[in-house]
């Protein structure tokens, strides 16, 4: 059930030190025109959908470049821009399948079976949904094809295969927690780097050819490629370590030969040294072509400097970097929230966090993490840390909307939203919700008869809050079908915090089908206003002007988004709750009144909003330290929820915890977070009450045996918003 605490919060400690590496080549030449090169390939990477304003502005403003600007050499800056497209758009993927769960189930070896095909110019591989898959048709890859001839072309594709099927190989690996060989890994080492992919395109830019770039230079090929893969490892094993990551050199050696793990460094630094040997004798070899074997030195001793000077794969408690002979510890490894192990359990690291690491710099994530119950309500409360963030993490789908202002615009556009969600409005919505919601338990009732099993989250839990959304804004019924598929398939948008570019590519699809829909009821509210909230949007003025219809529209697809998603998942995780206690379960059924008690304890303890993103307007002081100006924090509710600080036994699901004060949880000076805290405190709160209350006492009374189905354990997912993806039960 939703925050189980077993398995380790850490992997394994290592301490040592970090060799001081030297390649004996030169660094590749400074491009003048790097900044333009940098910006030219964020244009094309945001125009292809393959980056959001967060991602390009991390890439114009970190080094995250600078090794794809080193590779380009001296190349024109045309072709170096196609190498940079490259270097982006492998970096991009590498992200996706280190980053999350969006590799596994075969999702990876789909894709690779298409991309594979576009470069083999397979006409029949049709539009790809993926934005990565139709940058590589419509753009990359014809761009890339017109730099070499056909023979060039086969070699690249087999090459860029081969990275592909590595990526494969090694999620399938992490899938079935296969130990990898070390003798094996060293070959699938240079194809997980796309080593061959990359040599390739080095030879295609600068106009090289023949069998001294290619079959003569085999051995110089592979030297330089392991000495550009281990150096990558050496520097990122505690990253490797932190993320549960066992594809390196300096891992599998330490499990090989055991001792210390400056043993198992220094191995790995030898094995470095010889391979650049290695690589020198190679480069003597009078068949191989100088001009490739210096620009493969250059890459060589520009990979060296990157991994040696960006903290992208290390980083440290303290906010240093690991720097040649800079001790690394691993135990002053903080976690990050990109970690596969958010995604699995975040409570045994939220609670590393609040003890060990209470204000840090989560590197991975670009953001600061706040953990503790005093300093989360304190940011969420304190107008320095303010919204701007939503202005890359909601403006590009729903514009400019209440949850991105601030002071005096902020109140002006609450002040006309406040009623809707309060007293005769929500009044008005009571018998709605009534309606629904038995509805959705007579269905419930007629698939569980006989003794079969139901699945309450996309049977009730899914259903109630999008049909309450499209009550509230006035649109028919019938066209809650519609608003499913858009919550279903679009609005992920609104959690994707590690910027998978189909999730953002599916929720501005979403938005503008959404849209399309909502201009006629525009239209028709401006001329004939009712009651409904979609009339208040559409006849109120702010400052003597009305609101913009893209603004009306978006308020719309924000309620439907961030409204329909919270609720949901809260509504999923109370069930879990009360299903996991049945002597809980048992009072709530006798004593409807502790519904909301029940409900303002799930929502402590399994808040659906795990985390909340601010941005500093300046330097700002926490009871547990300093975070700088214009930073992007990311306030853990789910840790400070958890906070034994504040709650006693925080992890036991208590419902009289309230100790009888339950009205105060679903106001600004509730003792938990799940509603945020301060100016921004949650305009749905009581509308969330009304929905809990309403639709668990009619599923209650009209299914009074409900149970787990047998041999069914309810898993929690996710990390922004966190709740069971399912919930079988049994009930008659």
């Amino acid at each position: 059930m939703t925050g189980r605490q077993d398995g380790p919060v850490a992997g394994p400690a290592a301490d040592f030190r970090l060799p001081d590496l030297y390649v004996p080549c030169p660094a590749p030449p400074h491009r003048p025109d790097a900044g333009r090169l940098r910006a030219e390939v964020c244009d094309w990477a945001e125009h292809q959908g393959l980056i959001g304003p967060r991602g390009r502005t991390r890439l114009l403003t970190s080094r995250l470049l600078d090794l794809g600007i080193g590779l380009t050499g001296g190349a024109p800056p045309d072709r170096a821009a196609v190498l940079l497209s490259w270097f982006l758009w492998v970096l991009l993927l590498d992200d996706r399948v280190d980053d999350g769960p969006w590799a596994d189930g075969g999702v990876l070896e789909d894709f690779a079976g298409t991309a594979v095909a576009v470069v083999c110019s397979d006409t029949t591989a049709g539009p790809a949904d993926d934005p990565m898959l139709r940058a590589l048709a419509g753009d990359l890859w014809p761009r890339t094809a017109r730099l070499a001839g056909p023979d060039w072309c086969q070699r690249f594709t087999e090459h860029f295969a081969r990275h592909l099927w590595a990526q494969c190989v090694m999620v399938r690996s992490r899938a079935s927690a296969a130990d990898l060989d070390l003798t094996g890994y060293v070959g699938l080492r240079r194809d997980l780097f796309g080593a061959d992919l990359f040599f390739d395109l080095f030879a295609a830019v600068d106009g090289l050819d023949g069998p001294g770039v290619f079959g003569s230079a085999a051995a110089l090929r592979d030297a330089a490629a392991d000495v550009i893969a281990w150096t990558n490892d050496i520097f990122s094993v505690a990253k490797d370590l932190a993320f549960g990551e066992g594809a390196n050199l300096v891992m599998l050696l330490h499990d090989k030969h055991g001792g210390t793990w400056q043993r198992a460094v220094d191995a790995a630094r030898d094995m470095v040294v010889g391979r650049t040997v290695d690589f020198r004798a190679a480069a003597a070899d009078p068949a191989v072509d100088a001009r490739f074997a210096d620009r493969l030195a250059g890459a060589m001793r520009a990979s060296l400097d990157w991994h040696r000077d960006v903290p992208r794969y290390h980083w440290q408690g303290d906010g240093g970097q690991e720097r040649a002979g800079a001790r690394v510890d691993t135990r002053r490894t903080p976690p990050s929230m990109l970690s596969p192990r958010f995604e699995e359990d975040p409570y045994p690291l939220y609670r590393r966090l609040r003890e060990d690491f209470p204000i840090v710099w989560d590197e991975p994530l670009n953001a600061w993490l706040v953990s503790r119950h005093e300093d989360v309500r304190a940011a969420l409360a304190d107008p320095c840390f303010t919204p701007r963030n939503y202005g890359w993490q909601l403006a590009p789908m729903f514009g400019r909307t209440v949850m991105q202002m601030e002071d005096r615009e902020h109140a002006a556009h609450r002040a006309f939203l406040t009623p809707a969600f309060r007293g005769r409005a929500l009044a008005r919505l009571t018998g709605s919700v009534e309606r629904v919601a038995a509805e959705l338990v007579d269905r419930l009732r007629a698939d569980a008869a006989g003794g079969g099993t139901v699945d309450l989250a996309a049977g009730f839990c899914q259903q109630l809050p999008v049909n309450v959304v499209v009550t509230a804004l006035g649109l028919p019924s019938r066209d809650v079908p519609l608003f499913q598929e858009w919550y279903r398939a679009g609005f992920s948008y609104l959690g994707n915090y590690r910027q998978d570019p189909a999730t953002l590519d599916r929720g501005l699809t979403s938005r503008d089908e959404l849209y399309a829909y909502l201009d006629p009821h525009v239209a028709d509210r401006r001329a004939r206003p009712g009651e409904d909230l979609l009339s208040v949007l559409c006849t109120v003025e702010v400052d003597g002007a009305p609101l913009p219809d893209d603004m009306i529209k978006g308020f719309c697809g924000t309620l439907l988004g961030a409204g329909g998603e919270t609720t949901d998942k809260a509504l999923t995780s109370l069930l879990a709750n009360l299903l996991d206690h049945p002597e809980i379960l048992a009072r709530v059924r006798d004593e409807p009144g502790l519904v909301a008690a029940a409900w303002a304890e799930s929502l402590r303890r399994d808040p659906p909003v795990q985390v909340v993103l601010r941005q500093t307007a300046r330097a700002a002081e926490l009871p547990s330290g300093t975070i700088p100006a214009d930073a992007t924090v990311a306030c853990l509710v789910g840790s400070a929820n958890r906070d034994p600080e504040r709650f006693a036994e925080p992890d036991r699901f208590d419902p009289d915890r309230t100790d009888g004060r339950v009205d105060r949880e679903f106001t600004g000076a509730a003792t938990h977070l799940a509603f945020g805290a301060g100016r921004h405190f949650c305009l749905g709160a009581q509308l969330a009450r009304l929905e809990a209350e309403i639709g668990v006492r009619t599923l209650l009374a009209a299914l009074p045996d409900l149970r787990w189905a047998d041999g069914f354990t309810p898993v929690a997912k996710g990390l922004l918003t966190r709740a069971p993806e399912r919930l079988l039960v049994a009930a008659r």
